[in-house]
């Protein structure tokens, strides 16, 4: 199924214009996912290089790739189109599992299509986006005034990147919550949990895992500060934020449905053990009756090792290499180091 038809065909989805921005830059765009992410950092980097040029900042130096204010500019830049992009990765993923979750849901492929839409339910962005804004126009002249970028027209630059970087952060929350809260609907009431068949669930792990990887590349991204030395109280705020929530929102949800999964079984082996207790009293005047109980010690052994979380191992190696994104840019500035002081000498 195409990412068209799954994400814009949900029942109520919502029309492109009611459509978080986020969302509505990759829909309106005639080109595709990649060309379309390329030309939004272009613009957010391409409009730094023209402030840098007319306010005469340099760009680069002899020194370093980058300049003081170059570097942080770069990442910003960075910041803001990961941010973008990794919203809009998400929603691809999910609609490429549409048919995995039709499978799973009493609903079928409506519930779904409507699980997987564009827009979470019950989402409202007005506030988180003036709280962002206040925010960022707060703490903008703290962070760059006395920086490596004193003229006006940088500062200027600065003040809106650092203010649409929070803006972008406050609305992901925002959409995280809301995106968590109809999923969690969703699933409580209509997830059909097969013990036998648990591997069907793995869907779930893939999409939390997706979750936590915008928040885990975010925070990798804000490291590479570190790299050009211009790390300061809301940089380190940003990656630790991002990290706990990435954290927070994959174990809140495979927890709860290891919940879900653990009842079903509970229930499950509750009533093959009645079962059994059952034939165990008649074996003495059924013929019949050890046979029956053979079947259902092997069919209780069965349940009782299925599988109590919705994952299978490719998802724990994914994870475990999504924790380890936020250490490449030290390791990346180590390896630099070395080989630029070994060629100094």
């Amino acid at each position: 199924m195409s990412e068209a038809s799954a994400t814009l065909a949900a029942p109520a989805q919502p029309s492109l214009s009611m459509l978080p921005f986020e969302q509505q830059i990759y829909l309106r765009s005639p080109l595709g996912f990649f060309a379309t992410t390329a030309v939004i950092f272009a613009v957010a980097f391409g409009s730094f290089l023209v402030a840098a040029t007319i306010a005469h900042v340099p760009i680069l130096l002899a020194t370093n790739p980058l300049s003081g204010a170059a570097w942080p500019a770069f990442v910003l830049s960075l910041l803001c189109t990961a941010a973008l992009a990794m919203q809009r990765y998400g929603r691809i993923a999910e609609a490429r599992d549409v048919a995995a979750y039709a499978r799973i849901l009493t609903g079928g492929m409506q519930s779904a299509l409507d699980l997987t839409s564009v827009m979470a339910r019950n989402l409202h962005l007005r506030l988180p986006t003036l709280f962002g804004l206040v925010i960022g126009l707060a703490i903008s002249p703290l962070l760059h005034v006395g920086g490596p970028h004193e003229s006006v027209l940088m500062l200027i630059w600065f003040g809106a990147a650092t203010t649409l970087l929070v803006v972008l952060f406050t609305r992901g929350v925002a959409q995280s919550r809301a995106g968590n809260a109809g999923y969690k609907l969703m699933l409580d009431a209509e997830l059909k949990i097969d013990l036998l068949r648990t591997d069907t669930l793995s869907v779930l792990g893939r999409s939390a895992a997706r979750t936590a990887l915008i928040w885990f590349i975010i925070s990798a991204i804000s490291c590479l500060f570190f790299v050009g030395g211009d790390i300061n109280w809301l940089t380190m705020l940003l990656i630790v934020s991002c990290v706990a929530m990435g954290l927070i929102l994959f174990i809140s949800i495979m927890n709860r449905i290891h919940r879900q999964i653990v009842t079903v079984k509970r229930a499950e082996l509750e009533q093959i053990r009645l079962r059994i207790d059952l034939l165990r009293s008649s074996l003495h005047e059924d013929a019949f009756a050890s046979a029956k109980l053979h079947g259902l010690l092997a069919y209780e052994k069965r349940i009782s090792d299925a599988p109590e979380w919705p994952f299978d191992q490719s998802t724990i190696v994914r994870i475990g290499a999504y924790i380890l994104i936020p250490t490449v840019p030290w390791f990346g500035q180590a390896i630099v180091q070395y080989y630029i002081e070994h060629l100094g000498h």
